[in-house]
């Protein structure tokens, strides 16, 4: 989450949705999976399998890498196409 400039933890996101889990009866939570970000290493992705394993989100949305034009991450070198295609059927 560093390296893609996010401003919160996978601690705070899991203290967050442990809060909303215990506090809001019925509440549905989904979230974005960016596979294959360029400094993502296998640790990292095992890292999100654990999270979507210990949630159980009803609602995941995956995407693969896409180097926007004018960021740090479109000058870093990406992974391997089969990498990133692999991570995502593994996250499915």
């Amino acid at each position: 989450l560093q390296d893609m400039k996010r401003d919160h933890t996978l601690e705070d996101f899991c203290k967050l949705a442990d809060y909303m889990i215990e506090n809001v009866p019925g509440i549905t939570i989904a979230t974005d999976v960016i596979c294959g970000f360029p400094t993502e290493t296998e640790e990292d992705f095992q890292s999100t399998l654990d999270l979507i394993a210990k949630y159980k989100f009803p609602i995941v949305n995956i995407a693969q890498f896409y180097p926007r034009p004018g960021t740090v991450a479109a000058k870093l070198p990406k992974l391997p196409t089969s990498v990133v295609k692999e991570r995502s059927r593994r996250m499915t």
